[in-house]
């Protein structure tokens, strides 16, 4: 059967012209707008729903860590966008985003031009090397499945390498592997290399290399990990870390990465032959080059009600929004659990407006979050609550396993979840794409999950 788009309505045999709703992004924020419309428009029939993304899945990036180092599989993170939304009213439209035309309200693909009545704004966000991309040679970013492919292969490479090696300098240059960023992703990802290469890599390679001999590194720039927890979580998550190996330098300005030496300011250089960049976050360019209102950092300035501030009926969700929180008085962190609530908010609203009822203003307390430390260990915060340990951990996977879109895979992740507690992970070096593992590292700014 052919597809049917919106702009081909003529051809139903629908009297009345269809309202169309064009969502820009298959990310946490668009995914959820498109699933809350859905839900939310049964008394509107002749409302078209598109979703725009340049890939055909949906990636859960709060476990991306886990695939860079073979705890999950890609494909129970990766979920196809038309197999989510096959028995609903939206349409998964797969092309890259070429040009927004506002004043005429066409969203030009690579296939098609593709008018709209509302437009959600929901295109993420790419990494941000801060201006040191001239200085940064073959690094590794983590914002995509093929990121964490490249990260699990070269760390199975440096353990090959170093095995043979005979000069000392060089194998422990091999072994050395730091991470920048002393965010969630940074530190999630500092545990699971720290877990990687003690339990599983180790076993493999243990007849000429010894624990000793690897070493993990977390930097962060500031005096503090894990900004967004409270005090007590952040300085137990600094401990924990410690306590198991992974050394932590607070206030380490990166200044330069070249021939494997990393040179932080004020302090002696450190030869790594891995350095994965996780320090932060900036602006989709497109987003960045559109004629609206915007904040320091490039985000469309809304309405409380999450419209833009420049133009009706653009409507702008996750990391592209600037909206402040009323009880903070500046803009809302740019996660997961803040782009889902605001998908739901843009959905009513629009759905209010369609139905000539009163909006909702977006106002959302941040209900607590997960952190994931290696070794079966995970930090929770929630309100006045918070955990850690094997129980933290066990919680932090059974919520985001119940979180994956599609029921098979939960279960499959359940499933995976069993065998890293009991059953060594695999330590397979599989090379699906050795030419964009050749030319990804470097300070290259790649576009992420959210990014169409």
């Amino acid at each position: 059967m052919a597809e049917v788009h919106p702009k081909d309505m003529s051809g139903t045999g629908s009297a009345e012209k269809p309202y169309r709703i064009l969502i820009l992004g298959a990310g946490f924020g668009g995914l959820y707008t498109a699933v809350y419309l859905d839900r939310f428009l049964k008394k509107h029939p002749n409302v078209w729903i598109t979703v725009i993304d340049r890939r055909n899945y949906f990636l859960f990036t709060p476990m991306l860590h886990s695939t860079a180092t073979g705890s999950l599989e890609p494909r129970y993170i990766a979920h196809s966008v038309r197999k989510i939304f096959r028995r609903t009213r939206v349409h998964a439209h797969i092309g890259e985003v070429r040009n927004i035309d506002l004043q005429n309200k066409i969203v030009q693909t690579e296939h098609r031009a593709l008018p709209f009545d509302d437009l959600v704004i929901s295109l993420g966000s790419e990494t941000n090397f801060y201006g040191l991309e001239s200085r940064l040679e073959n690094i590794f970013t983590l914002k995509s499945l093929k990121d964490a492919s490249a990260i699990n292969n070269h760390l199975i490479r440096m353990f090959e390498k170093a095995y043979w090696e005979e000069d000392s300098e060089a194998r422990r240059a091999a072994l050395t592997f730091v991470v920048v960023g002393g965010g969630p992703t940074g530190v999630e990802l500092a545990g699971e290399i720290h877990e990687y290469a003690h339990r599983e890599l180790l076993r493999d390679f243990g007849r000429r290399i010894s624990k000793d001999e690897i070493r993990v590194i977390l930097v962060e720039a500031t005096g503090k990990i894990l900004p967004s927890l409270p005090e007590k979580l952040s300085l137990e998550a600094l401990d924990r870390l410690r306590k198991i190996g992974i050394e932590v330098i607070l206030e380490g300005r990166l200044e330069e990465y070249r021939k494997g030496v990393m040179s932080l300011s004020g302090k002696p250089p450190i030869r790594a032959e891995t350095l994965v960049w996780a320090a932060g976050v900036r602006t989709n360019p497109l987003v960045a080059s559109l004629p609206f209102e915007k904040d320091g950092q490039n985000r469309i300035r809304v309405k409380g009600t999450l419209e833009s501030l420049s133009m009706e009926h653009v409507w702008v969700v996750g990391d592209n929004a600037s909206c402040l929180n009323p009880w903070e008085g500046r803009p809302y962190p740019p996660t997961a659990q803040t782009a889902v609530r605001q998908a739901r908010t843009v959905a009513q609203n629009i759905v209010a407006r369609l139905s000539r009822k009163p909006e909702k203003i977006f106002a959302h307390n941040h209900v607590g979050g997960f952190v994931s430390i290696g070794d079966n260990y995970a930090l929770l915060s929630a309100k006045q609550f918070t955990l850690s340990g094997i129980l933290g951990w066990f919680l932090w996977n059974l919520v985001y396993i119940h979180k994956l879109p599609i029921i098979r895979y939960r279960l499959f992740s359940t499933f995976g979840l069993f065998l890293k507690v009991f059953f060594e992970r695999a330590t397979t070096e599989i090379d699906l794409c050795p030419e964009y593992e050749e030319s990804s590292r470097g300070a290259s700014g790649q576009a992420g999950g959210q990014t169409v």
